[in-house]
């Protein structure tokens, strides 16, 4: 899902202050960090394992090849993605008994990572879910770029896509693990094949679906963009894919960069083909209207019940937390899914991904250090966290079987085939823009704003 950008006021207004100022003594953000994040706990996983770790910010000089045989690790998971984590954590220790792995996750890691790094105290490794401040740091020189024999395992085990990923101005950084990706659409499996429906695998297949579909008195589409302060940011999913799949990913780049402007012809293409169905009130259960003032999280499970409003539905990976409760204990018999078709076929096949990426920083690439991260990039660091259910990850020599479902199966294939892949587009404009892009897609279903209006609006968002 899209990281929404919402901090805590308290810890915003703490950074916003100590940029502003001279840099804090290191028992400043010490107190700053201790008052706002949770600094000891306990982590339960299959194995018995207790670790107490307590996030200090006092620097701790160490060399770039001494072997401490511990790693510090810090990232989001937290609760069922923790003890997954720490699954694959304790594979790799069982390999290499003589390294103690410490993983500490926090819900305010965007914070708390700034905080650390501002500080001189950063952990051997952090685990990114946000591609922009891998960039950041990055180009500030805090991380170590990967190294030959952690090359040599991207070379192996990944689609040339995801390294490229990796990188800030063509040096790679961070090995992904887990991943997602975006632009499935999703049905009800016994209710699509009663109906003689196929799946389609070009744009105007699904084109004729759609019309097919009308005629059953059932919507074809359902769709909501509902997110309280990120509202719209669905709908730039939508965007984003329809890029992909009419433009070379070169003009996505430089759209994601605002070098090309919204108000251009290859931007607005994809916004006049998502008006083709979301503008059509024959089409969408409830019409634009509906989808401007439904929480993303409904449609899903409108596809569902004894009397389902809507045949299809567009959204990423993540779409089966919010199918009732019934038909997740029941994926493969209750849910289809297939890859929203190409456009212009002329074009590679571009998934629309995120994913957690993990770097060194700076100074931290010890031994140990480094052997973990060349170990996130094999298929073994996956398969407990695959078994779990719920996670997808894209090494090519992956056993699918490991995957609960034929369903995921089919995603981590999909993913694993990929010949190109690009991040969300929104996520990796500026700010500025990002917002004016959620409001833009917002005001436009809604009929507050034509589409004229919005375009030119979210170009001048940009100074």
């Amino acid at each position: 899902m899209k990281a929404f950008r919402i901090l805590s006021l308290l810890i915003i207004a703490t950074l916003i202050l100590a940029a502003c100022g001279p840099a804090p003594t290191p028992e400043v953000v010490e107190k700053i960090v201790k008052e706002t994040v949770v600094v000891e706990k306990k982590v339960e996983v299959t194995k018995e394992v207790e670790k107490e770790v307590v996030v200090t910010a006092t620097p701790v000089p160490m060399e770039a090849g001494a072997d401490t045989g511990k790693i510090f690790i810090l990232g989001p998971f937290r609760a069922e993605e923790e003890t997954a984590f720490n699954n694959v954590i304790i594979v790799f220790e069982e390999q290499n008994p003589n390294i103690d792995v410490i993983y500490s996750g926090t819900a305010e890691f965007e914070t708390l990572i700034t905080v650390r790094v501002e500080a001189g105290d950063p952990p051997d490794i952090a685990a990114f879910p946000q591609p922009g401040a891998v960039a950041k740091l990055a180009r500030e020189g805090r991380l170590v770029p990967l190294w030959d024999e952690a090359l040599a395992v991207y070379d192996k085990q990944y689609t040339p896509a995801w390294k490229e990923l990796s990188s800030v101005d063509g040096t790679p950084y961070g090995m992904f693990h887990r991943v997602n990706a975006k632009g499935w659409i999703w049905y009800n499996k016994p209710a699509f094949e009663k109906a003689g429906f196929k799946v389609p695998t070009t744009w105007d297949e699904l084109t004729a679906l759609t019309k097919e579909m009308k005629k059953t008195g059932i919507a074809p589409w359902c769709d909501g963009i509902g997110s309280g302060a990120a509202t719209g940011w669905k709908g730039t999913d939508w965007i984003e894919n329809l890029m992909l799949r009419t433009q070379p990913v070169e003009v996505y780049d430089k759209w994601v960069a605002h070098e090309i402007k919204f108000d251009s012809p290859e931007v607005r293409k994809a916004w006049e083909i998502l008006d083709g169905i979301w503008m059509d009130p024959d089409a969408v259960y409830g019409g634009a209207q509906t989808i401007a003032l439904t929480d993303f999280k409904e449609p899903p499970k409108w596809l569902f019940g004894d009397s389902p409003k809507c045949w299809l539905h567009m959204q990423g990976s993540f779409v089966t937390n919010f199918f009732p409760t019934d038909v997740q204990a029941d994926l493969d018999n209750q849910v289809g899914v297939f890859m929203m078709p190409p456009i212009d076929e002329s074009l590679p096949f571009t998934l629309e991904v995120g994913g957690d990426q993990y770097v060194v920083f700076k100074g931290k690439d010890r031994p140990e250090v480094r052997k973990f991260i060349e170990f996130l990039g094999t298929p073994n660091s996956a398969k407990p966290w695959a078994e779990q259910g719920g996670s997808l990850f894209p090494h090519v020599n992956q056993d699918l079987s490991w995957y609960p479902t034929e369903l995921e199966r089919a995603m981590a294939e999909a993913i694993t085939k990929a010949t190109a892949a690009r991040f969300d587009g929104s996520d990796m404009m500026a700010s500025e823009l990002n917002l004016a892009f959620w409001k833009g897609v917002t005001d436009w279903v809604s009929g507050a704003r034509t589409l004229d209006e919005v375009l030119a609006d979210i170009d001048a968002s940009m100074p």
